[in-house]
């Protein structure tokens, strides 16, 4: 993550509501909030959340909460603003810190924190965000989370709750690009595509998949084309022939880059 900020109330003696988290690279917000508050004290925008008893906001909502509180992009005299606030093009996240969070329905503002400051409740939370998914057949997917529980889930489910999904599913190619959301938050296709880290929590089949295993496979029992040359004496060319006879088959392709399983090779 690039920044973390806490989300204080300034008519509740400076309380903190929750946590704002934003990351740089896919310029998205995420917001987790305290639950020791109720739907009276929460953010007007995101009271729904509270009510429901959900406090991982996803990046739709939190985004919309940060719009409320800077200048809108359609706003008559944007550029002049932009100018005058040291910015060649509009950006969220800028203009939030040169507002400090505050707008004028609330007395809500954000104040800069380190990771160390993040609450233990919501630490206690991260420990359940997603650490990596990988896309199995007949539509399912195996997730693995911060802190070491693994599951399954069948994505077909989905399709009856929302039906963006069913362009998942019904695309060639499109079910393998599923990837894990900024601060392992959720798994996405892309922005609307999204499966909170807490749904899949609570509704994943349990699975005793170790990462840790994977990982030692994946570091253990896959070659490179330089391996295999090496393993069976012969040259990249003498590989590339054994690929195009169907003699050997790569479990990965990208760029210039193969990889073999050893076991394949070995046999």
């Amino acid at each position: 993550m690039s920044a973390v900020f806490e989300i204080r109330d300034a008519s509740m003696n400076d309380d903190v509501l929750g946590i704002l988290f934003y990351f740089d690279r896919s310029k998205r917000f995420f917001i987790e909030l305290l639950s020791q508050y109720d739907e009276w004290d929460a953010p007007f925008l995101l009271v729904g959340f509270v009510e429901r008893k959900e406090y991982s906001i996803d990046s739709e909502w939190s985004m919309k909460w940060v719009r409320q509180r800077i200048v809108p992009p359609e706003r008559q005299n944007i550029g002049a603003i932009l100018k005058n606030a040291g910015l060649d093009h509009y950006d969220e996240y800028k203009l939030l810190l040169l507002s400090e969070g505050r707008g004028a329905q609330d007395d809500l503002y954000i104040k800069r924190i380190s990771e160390d400051g993040i609450p233990d409740e919501i630490r206690t939370r991260l420990k359940k965000k997603v650490r990596d998914v990988i896309p199995l057949s007949d539509n399912r997917v195996l997730v693995f989370f911060k802190d070491g529980k693994a599951g399954r889930l069948d994505i077909n489910t989905k399709c009856g709750e929302n039906r963006i999904f069913g362009n998942v599913l019904s695309s060639a190619g499109s079910f393998d690009q599923v990837k894990v959301s900024p601060g392992g938050n959720g798994i996405e296709w892309d922005e609307d595509r999204f499966i909170s880290a807490e749904t899949l929590y609570k509704e994943v089949t349990q699975t005793d998949d170790d990462y840790d295993a994977y990982l030692r496979f994946t570091s253990l029992r896959l070659a490179e084309t330089a391996n295999v040359c090496d393993v069976m004496e012969c040259t990249r060319q003498y590989v590339s022939r054994m690929v195009r006879e169907n003699k050997i088959a790569p479990v990965y392709t990208g760029g210039q880059t193969r990889m073999f399983l050893k076991a394949d090779i070995e046999a």
